[in-house]
């Protein structure tokens, strides 16, 4: 890792903080979903339950709080969209020689430049996109929409102003899905480490405390 300027290096520590809370939002979208998967599969538990309308109310405050937080440029926060309006601001301090300098490894050091030009305007250029930094800032704040206008006004505080929409899960699994997106492609730019999904691999199945009843008594 070459020496980093103090901006580039708060950049780094903020997306190492903003990935692992992305990555909570990921894990629980997975195992809500999964949780839904296995309830569509077995008849037997497909019946009206206070616990469903529990784990869906959580699932979705918890996912609407996290996309709201992160959709949200504020100063003084560390949100991911806080973090691409500084780099919007400073294109420049992301450079191709400093991503140049990312490549240690001889036999890959040629494919820093191909692989550099992703994130710029035109082949060549000496920092990445500030044009494309705000668009990717512009679909953030796109797929975050619905869910921050409901978490302002239903799940932060009770708010009297009228809802301009009401997010659905589609919406909201999507607002996951690119923060997720974005995370990894800033990844890629700052530290050139390149990620499939945020998604672990579990160690273990989680799913199997379902094999067994739960009520015993």
């Amino acid at each position: 890792m070459p020496k980093l300027e103090p901006k580039l290096a708060k950049w780094i520590r903020w997306l190492d903080v903003i990935g692992a809370e992305v990555q909570a939002l990921v894990i629980a979208k997975d195992i809500f979903w999964s949780v839904q998967k296995l309830i569509r599969a077995n008849p037997k538990i497909q019946k009206p339950s206070a616990f469903y309308q529990y784990m869906g109310d959580t699932y979705v405050a918890y996912a609407v709080m996290g996309i709201r937080r992160h959709a949200k440029p504020q100063k003084g926060s560390i949100t991911l969209a806080q973090l691409l309006g500084e780099i919007a601001q400073e294109p420049a301090k992301i450079s191709r020689a400093y991503y140049r300098g990312l490549y240690t490894d001889p036999e890959k050091t040629h494919f820093a430049d191909t692989h550099f030009d992703r994130f710029c305007e035109k082949p060549g250029d000496s920092h990445v996109s500030k044009i494309q930094v705000e668009q990717d800032l512009n679909a953030l704040r796109t797929s975050a929409k619905s869910c921050q206008d409901f978490g302002d006004k239903r799940i932060a505080h009770r708010d009297n102003r009228k809802l301009q929409t009401w997010p659905t899960f589609k919406e909201a699994n999507k607002a996951i899905e690119t923060l997720q997106e974005l995370c990894l492609k800033y990844r890629l730019i700052l530290l050139a480490d390149y990620q499939s999904t945020l998604l672990p691999t579990y160690q273990y199945d989680w799913q199997q405390i379902f094999d067994h009843p739960w009520r015993t008594v």
